[in-house]
C-alpha cells in the first residue's frame, strides 16, 4: 500500500461525506491534533461513517510539525480544519474549538481514537438528561501490542468497557461531551499543561455536579507501543498532574512535601486499584495478567513524575 506523507492511501472509490455545515448543528465535535498522522485520518473516517441522521460539525485544531494538513483538507473538505504553528496542549486546542463551535452540545474525541458508529447518536441521547458532563468508555484500539496494553491500563482502566453506567468524579477527556452552559458558567480548560480536563472536572465537582459515565458511548484508543515513549509519556503526565493538583487544590508547603516523601507508595497504590478494577470488570483481565510487569514500569515512571511535580514550587 502506498502512502501520502506517512498516511495510507485510501481506496480510489469516491466516498461521499456525511459531514455537513448546517446553520445550527446539534453537536460540535472537537479534535485536538498534534503529530497524529494517519491516526487523525482514521478518527475522521470513523466520524464520517456515523450511523446517524443528526446534524453535527467537525472541528480539528492541529498544531503538528509533521502533519499533512493540506492532504487532510482535501480528503475531508467539510471538516473545519485550523492549523497553528506553535504546540497546543489539549486544553488550549479545545478552548479554541469551543470558541468557534456552534452546537449546544460539545464533544471531544482524541485524534488517536476511533468512534463507534453510534457515537454521535448516543451522545445526543445521553444529553437529554440534565447532566452537564458525560463521558464514555474507551476500548483498546491496538490490542496486539503488549506495551500498548500497559499504556492502556496506566491511564484508561477507569473507563473500560464492561462497567455499568454510573456517576464518577472524573471522565476521560478523549471521549467526553458537555452542554455548552458548562463552559459558560464554569469557565474553560486551563492551558499550557496536561491534565486540563481533570482540573475542569474538579471544578465541576466542587460545584456539586457529578460526571455521568455511559459505557455505550464508545471509542477505541490507539495506545503508545514503544517502551521509551511510553515511559517518557507517563513521567511527563505524572509531573503535570502533580503541578495542576498543587495549584487547583491549593497545597500547603507541608502537604507538598508529604506527597514527595511518600511518593514511593504511589506505584503500589495505583497497581492495587488497577488490579482490583480488572478483577471486578474481567473484560480485559487476561491482558492485565500478561502485562503487569510493563504496567509496573509505567506506574513507577508516573510516580517519579509526580514526585518531581510536587517538589517544584510554582
Amino acid at each position: 500500500m502506498t502512502t501520502v506523507r506517512g498516511i495510507p492511501e485510501l481506496t480510489r472509490r469516491k466516498v461521499e461525506t456525511v459531514f455537513s455545515l448546517p446553520d445550527q448543528p446539534q453537536l460540535s465535535v472537537i479534535i485536538a491534533s498534534y503529530n497524529s498522522g494517519g491516526l487523525l485520518v482514521d478518527c475522521l473516517i470513523s466520524l464520517e461513517n456515523q450511523r446517524t441522521n443528526k446534524v453535527f460539525e467537525i472541528i480539528v485544531v492541529d498544531s503538528s510539525t509533521n502533519g499533512p494538513a493540506q492532504w487532510v483538507r482535501v480528503r475531508f473538505p467539510k471538516v473545519k480544519f485550523y492549523q497553528f504553528p506553535e504546540r497546543k496542549f489539549c486544553g488550549d486546542a479545545r478552548n479554541f474549538g469551543i470558541s468557534i463551535a456552534r452546537g449546544e452540545i460539545i464533544a471531544f474525541i482524541d485524534a488517536d481514537c476511533r468512534a463507534d458508529e453510534n457515537w454521535v447518536d448516543r451522545i445526543l441521547k445521553a444529553h437529554q438528561s440534565p447532566s452537564l458532563a458525560i463521558g464514555g468508555a474507551i476500548a483498546n484500539g491496538n490490542p496486539e501490542s503488549l506495551i500498548g496494553w500497559a499504556a492502556y491500563f496506566c491511564e484508561l482502566s477507569r473507563w473500560m468497557p464492561g462497567f455499568p453506567p454510573r456517576n464518577m468524579s472524573d471522565i476521560t477527556g478523549g471521549n467526553s461531551s458537555y452542554k455548552r452552559k458548562a463552559f459558560e458558567k464554569y469557565g474553560l480548560f486551563i492551558e499550557g499543561t496536561y491534565s486540563s480536563d481533570t482540573e475542569f472536572h474538579w471544578r465541576l465537582r466542587r460545584e456539586g455536579h457529578f460526571l455521568k459515565f455511559i459505557p455505550s458511548i464508545l471509542t477505541f484508543h490507539h495506545n503508545i507501543d514503544r517502551i521509551g515513549k511510553f515511559l517518557r509519556h507517563e513521567f511527563e503526565h505524572g509531573r503535570f498532574f502533580a503541578k495542576v493538583r498543587v495549584k487547583n487544590q491549593k497545597f500547603s508547603e507541608l502537604r507538598r512535601w508529604f506527597y514527595v516523601t511518600f511518593s514511593f507508595l504511589i506505584p503500589e497504590w495505583l497497581f492495587l486499584k488497577i488490579g482490583l478494577r480488572n478483577f471486578k470488570n474481567r473484560t480485559y483481565f487476561h491482558h492485565f495478567l500478561k502485562t503487569w510487569p510493563l504496567l509496573i514500569l509505567g506506574l513507577i515512571a508516573w510516580s517519579l513524575g509526580e514526585c518531581v511535580g510536587y517538589r517544584v514550587k510554582r
